[in-house]
């Protein structure tokens, strides 16, 4: 709206330019802080180490965070720009983008099998939550391009990437539609080049390792499924179970296994994770299941204990 403003009096004064540079600044700061944050995060590192962990332990960390605090404002600087010319022009023509980008993204998610969220919400409560999250992350990522939100939960990293360089397209297109000047082209080409410079030099920084997250089109679904495929201990492996069912339900059948196996250990060890919280989120048949096991399990160990008694008393004869 700041630039919306600028843009319809044709004047930029200098307060105006301090005030559009101080919101872009403080939202890339806050964006690049919460991709930081979780990042670094021990937990996350140790449940997906394929995913978090792109940022190194040197001193490139503080470069690092600087890319990606001028990535993020640029790219809204970018948007704001692009969104008021279209404005100027008819502010239809930006809802007529904004909504047929959304429902693209939405019927990709669909068509993929990938748009319920992670959350375990069942039914039409499910699905509101889940239309309400695709939504609001691909808003922030149009307008800030937060990196953590590559992650397969929430656009993916090729969606990300393409989505990435379509707003940057997307930005020459307004300015074309919105007939603008000289300056226009200047302040859109200066602040592309801008951009990829700073997102080339990020990419440089970071682990290498990590670069394939920016191009890789699993889904949801597979990242769930990979906390238990892939975990190398039962803490791991009962991220599964904080997903939403039907993220797992092609190996429902190696989950149910894994939680009757390892119930009556679970609750003699008592794991950290081993909660009520989480065990109410087990399927019924898994507990019920579970429970006769360990019944079986004491009935053992009991025959055991009279059976070793038994010898004892032979022996004291």
């Amino acid at each position: 709206m700041q630039i919306y403003a600028i843009l319809q009096s044709g004047e930029a004064g200098r307060n105006a330019v301090v005030s559009v540079a101080v919101s872009t600044l403080t939202t890339g700061f806050s964006s690049a802080s919460i991709s930081f944050d979780m990042d670094v995060d021990p937990e996350n590192r140790k449940l997906a180490p394929e995913f978090y962990g792109f940022i190194p332990d040197d001193g490139k960390r503080t470069v690092i965070f600087g890319c990606m605090i001028l990535n993020s404002a640029l790219l809204l600087f970018l948007r704001g720009f692009s969104a008021a010319m279209l404005m100027l022009v008819n502010i239809r023509y930006f809802l007529v983008y904004m909504v047929g980008d959304m429902a693209l993204y939405l019927l990709l998610k669909v068509a993929r099998g990938d748009f319920l969220y992670w959350f375990p919400l069942d039914g039409l409560l499910g699905i509101f939550v889940s239309l309400l999250m695709r939504t609001l992350a691909k808003t922030i990522v149009d307008f800030t391009g937060a990196i953590t939100f590559r992650h397969s939960y929430e656009l993916g990293g090729l969606y990300w990437s393409v989505n990435m360089f379509t707003a940057l397209l997307a930005s020459f297109a307004s300015v074309w539609i919105g007939g603008g000047g000289k300056t226009a082209w200047t302040v859109v080409c200066y602040s592309s080049g801008a951009w990829l410079t700073t997102f080339g030099l990020f990419l440089l920084l970071m682990k290498m390792g990590y670069r394939k997250t920016f191009f890789s089109s699993q889904t949801g679904k597979e990242f769930s499924m990979d906390y238990f495929l892939k975990g190398r201990d039962d803490e791991t492996k009962s991220a599964v179970v904080e997903c939403h069912k039907q993220h797992w339900a092609a190996i429902k059948g190696e989950v149910k296994e894994w939680v009757v196996e390892g119930w009556w250990r679970w609750k003699q060890e008592k794991p950290k994770w081993f909660t009520e919280s989480w065990i109410a989120k087990l399927p019924i048949d898994f507990v019920a299941e579970a429970n006769v096991a360990e019944e079986v399990a004491l009935s053992g160990e009991r025959v055991a204990l009279v059976d070793k008694r038994d010898v004892e008393e032979e022996h004291a004869d």
